[in-house]
């Protein structure tokens, strides 16, 4: 006698076909995304901490993450605004990546990243670099699309909210600013 096994679909509904396509609010914390690496001899330069450029991938890859889980599909990088090294990260150690949205606006987000040492055996962390990053929601074809509206539910995500609209703001007018020098 066979068993007919049924099919059943393992992957959480975030990532689901019809749920990807929502263009339903989200919170911040519906899009947060943590990853962990160790730094290994390859990811160091001779003084045996991580190569800016290996942190700067990993920052990247952890936006595009918060990013595709709040839009719904593939966004992509715009720029990085800023990305500041605050303390080393040496081979051997645990480094923790967490990104999470400030802002959506029409086509795009602004993301932040923070990462951080995590010392053992005590689990501590210690900052060492700190991100905002600009993603742009694309179709298939790589034109911008909407992107979800950013439901805003603590006083904390309002703040962000403001902040990344004036760093907006000043980005724009900068950028207006050097097209006419």
């Amino acid at each position: 006698m066979h068993r007919r096994f049924q099919s059943v679909n393992l992957l959480p509904a975030l990532i689901r076909r019809e749920d990807r396509t929502s263009m339903d609010e989200k919170t911040s914390e519906f899009s947060q995304a943590t990853m962990t690496e160790i730094v290994l001899p390859q990811h160091a330069n001779a003084l045996g901490t991580a190569f800016g450029g290996t942190v700067m991938s990993w920052v990247d890859v952890c936006a595009a993450v918060v990013a595709q889980r709040h839009c719904g599909r593939i966004a992509v990088t715009a720029s990085i605004d800023q990305l500041d090294f605050t303390a080393p990260l040496r081979i051997g150690d645990v480094a923790v990546i967490e990104g999470r949205i400030n802002a959506a606006f029409r086509t795009s987000l602004e993301i932040e990243v923070h990462v951080d040492r995590e010392d053992s055996p005590d689990c501590k962390r210690i900052r060492c670099a700190d991100a905002l990053l600009t993603f742009v929601n694309v179709d298939d074809r790589g034109t911008p699309c909407p992107v979800p509206e950013l439901r805003i539910v603590s006083a904390e995500d309002h703040t962000r909210l403001e902040q990344a609209r004036a760093r907006k703001r000043d980005r724009l007018a900068r950028r207006k600013t050097e097209s006419e020098a």
